[in-house]
């Protein structure tokens, strides 16, 4: 087996699932209408004994229900508020511990194949030394073709759908080609892990040649291998700014699923590394339509076009004709190559902008870029959300409706754009969504009705990496900062994208009367071992952030 390719075909051609499962239940209480089951029961053999898997199955007190297949992320709990949203709705749902050794109950892998424990494979996720058949992933996508047959056993489960978030995704695509699901739902994964530094819209690693072992990784574990022998429908949803996977490929990935199978993609904007709340509509909906049978619109695909009409840059986008629309734009940032730390800034239409299923927006691109990122979105008016691709476009030429460089990164009259919520303080389900209804809740009015961005949740801007927004040599940075009672509001810039190394500044805001002009330094922000920023030349982002309820407003340099 060793230094052999296998493509997915071959990798589980001889796959055997059909070993008795050897079930325990080890707890289970019955209350308000749930039944939470503890459950373990047998997998794949090794040649040194069966993979024990553990899983919580929890169901609504019916005779009957369709069920869904939950995998977490790799390292993170068992989120029981988000598997209750599915229990609540009248789905049974099984949650299967694929990551094994912790403390409680868990997944227990035999000595042979222990490489799967998650505390020993984390730091060779996306190596493959020997052959696929040899890594953690073949070993946690046997243990959910076991889970599968566990709900196939189950004589209350009418149908079955999975869901898959990050590395539970990347699993799952390993799994959704060989059996069969109703529907398979996808959260911030869809493979690419041997392309880790490569920027696909930058220059970075564009010549580099992979080795053997990649080719085996690519061919045998990446999920866009396995993509083309997906059969069920399957929904993509991919949070922009995810620091865990490079999201520009995830529609390279979508482009690979079978023909003729129903697909929707939507990436979301509103959280660094977080879907927004209307992507849960998103998975109701398409759980609704796959796993009970109810007649539901979905989405075909935006495609999305550049062109020039008159002198200005507009994007045009092409939306499904049998949807009635009811809001639609689109998303764009000048910041190409970062794609932890983009800016994107969204572009309602109007409706004099909307011809059938076709909608033009100007696009006005900052004069000094050369290049910009852009995705089309919509939602329907079954509250259905799909966007397009992320189309790369070149501005060799100013447009008439080209923009100047820009000193204020925020202003009121901005409403949602320039701030997203900031993961590291935001709440969330499962560490995917932002549990907030939305983001206008952020913005509310201060002194005199004048409306300021709320940053008692904490919230980040990467509008200071964009080329329109980067600081000139020298600048202060000034806010205006109200809140009701007296607040402390600490403001921090990055320069890295993974938001470690933080430059802190806190200032004191007195509550009530008018809006507090504050201004800043370089010299102001320190790290914790109490080294100055010196420059605000090469930050990538910056974090407002307070205690108590607090707001900002005309954020500039000066």
């Amino acid at each position: 087996m060793a230094n052999k390719i296998l493509t997915p075909i071959a990798l589980w051609k001889d796959f055997d699932d059909t070993l008795p499962l050897e079930e325990e239940t080890i707890f289970e209480a019955r209350a308000g209408g749930v039944v939470l089951r503890e459950v373990f029961f047998s997998g794949r053999e090794t040649g040194d004994g069966r993979v024990r898997i553990y899983a919580r199955y929890i169901t609504p007190d019916a005779e009957r229900f369709p069920a869904i297949l939950v995998l977490f992320e790799a390292g993170k709990p068992i989120d029981g508020q988000f598997l209750m949203r599915f229990v609540n709705a009248g789905y049974g749902v099984l949650a299967m511990d694929y990551c094994g050794e912790r403390e409680g109950a868990h997944t227990v892998y035999p000595k042979a194949v222990n490489y799967a424990d998650f505390v020993r494979a984390r730091d060779g996720m996306t190596r493959c030394e020997k052959s696929a058949k040899e890594t953690c992933w073949f070993e946690w996508a046997a243990a959910a073709r076991y889970a599968v047959r566990f709900l196939q056993s189950r004589p209350e489960v009418t149908s079955m759908g999975a869901i898959g978030l990050r590395t539970g995704g990347e699993v799952l695509f390993k799994v959704a080609p060989f059996v069969d699901f109703s529907c398979f739902i996808s959260v911030c994964a869809a493979g690419w892990l041997a392309y880790q530094g490569i920027d696909k819209f930058g220059q970075e690693g564009e010549h580099r040649i992979f080795d053997e072992e990649h080719h085996r990784f690519i061919a045998g574990v990446d999920s866009q291998s396995y993509a083309p022998f997906l059969k069920c429908p399957v929904l993509v949803l991919s949070a922009i700014n995810d620091k865990s996977y490079n999201y520009d490929r995830v529609f390279d990935t979508f482009c690979q699923i079978g023909g003729g199978t129903e697909k929707a993609l939507l990436f979301s904007a509103h959280g660094n590394g977080l879907l927004g709340r209307h992507t849960l509509n998103d998975i109701d909906l398409f759980l609704d339509k796959h796993l009970r049978g109810r007649s539901v619109f979905v989405s075909k695909p935006i495609t999305v076009a550049a062109a020039e009409e008159d002198g200005d840059l507009v994007i045009r986008s092409e939306f499904d004709p049998e949807g009635e629309i009811k809001d639609f734009g689109i998303f764009y940032t000048e910041n190409v190559a970062a794609f932890k730390t983009r800016d994107w800034t969204r572009v309602l239409g109007k409706k004099e902008d909307l011809n059938g299923n076709v909608g033009v927006i100007p696009l006005s691109l900052y004069k000094g870029s050369k290049q910009a990122l852009v995705f089309a979105f919509a939602n329907y008016s079954n509250e259905f959300s799909v966007t397009s691709k992320i189309l790369e476009l070149s501005a060799a030429k100013p447009y008439a409706n080209s923009g100047e460089k820009s000193r204020v990164i925020y202003h009121e009259q901005d409403g949602q754009n320039g701030f997203t919520y900031f993961r590291k303080r935001a709440r969330t389900l499962a560490d995917c969504f932002i549990e907030h209804v939305g983001q206008k809740e952020r913005i509310m009015p201060g002194y005199g009705g004048i409306k300021g961005v709320d940053v008692s949740s904490g919230v980040i801007s990467y509008r200071v990496g964009e080329p329109r927004f980067r600081p000139p040599e020298g600048v202060s940075f000034r806010f205006d900062a109200y809140c009701r009672e007296d607040a402390r509001v600490n403001v921090v810039f990055y320069k890295d994208e993974e938001e470690q190394n933080g430059y802190r500044c806190s200032v004191a805001v007195a509550g009530g009367g008018k809006w507090k002009s504050i201004l800043l330094d370089a010299n102001d922000f320190k790290t914790e071992k109490g080294v100055a920023l010196g420059s605000f030349e090469g930050v990538v982002s910056v974090v407002f952030e307070s205690a108590e309820e607090a707001l900002v407003n005309n954020v500039l340099w000066i």
